[in-house]
């Protein structure tokens, strides 16, 4: 594998989107709006390419676009869920939020779970409270929402 062009930090703009493999656009719409309260100027479905193996939907959620790729056979499901990211794969996407307890609330109301590390609902990790939401309410999705605490910063911040 080559060396990172020097520089190239420079010229990036910023995150364009995070693709994720899904088995319906249908469903998968259904439970972004669900998890998040999207509406329609939130969510675009992309028209179908005539012979493409796959449909697309682009859905905004706080800032960052997720793409949602459904394959239409077989053969490229496996191609496309069989493709690594990385050493381990995107493990989650995480939300920072301004309260957490008001957000977990709403998505209590909803159906939305906690789960993973945190089945027990939101933990004090000292400069942040931490969640995350159940994959099975999320359409596998591994969501993180963090409060980081008055008085302290983020991770790049100074």
């Amino acid at each position: 594998m080559g060396a990172v062009p020097e520089g190239l930090k420079n010229r990036l703009i910023g995150l364009m989107h995070i693709g994720h493999v899904v088995e319906s656009i249908e469903e998968s719409v259904a439970t972004f709006r669900r998890v998040y309260g999207l509406d329609d100027d939130d969510i675009r479905l992309l028209p179908e390419f005539d012979g493409a193996p796959t449909r697309f939907a682009f859905v905004r959620v706080g800032g960052v676009e997720f793409e949602l790729i459904e394959p239409l056979s077989d053969e490229f499901r496996a191609i496309l869920l069989g493709v690594k990211s990385g050493e381990g794969g995107i493990n989650h996407v995480a939300y920072r939020v301004d309260d957490i307890d008001k957000a977990m609330a709403d998505l209590q109301s909803a159906g939305i779970r906690p789960g993973y590390v945190t089945p027990g609902g939101v933990i004090d990790t000292g400069r942040t409270r931490i969640a995350y939401l159940n994959p099975d309410d999320t359409g596998a999705l591994l969501i993180e929402l963090v409060e980081v605490k008055p008085g302290t910063k983020g991770w790049f911040e100074s």
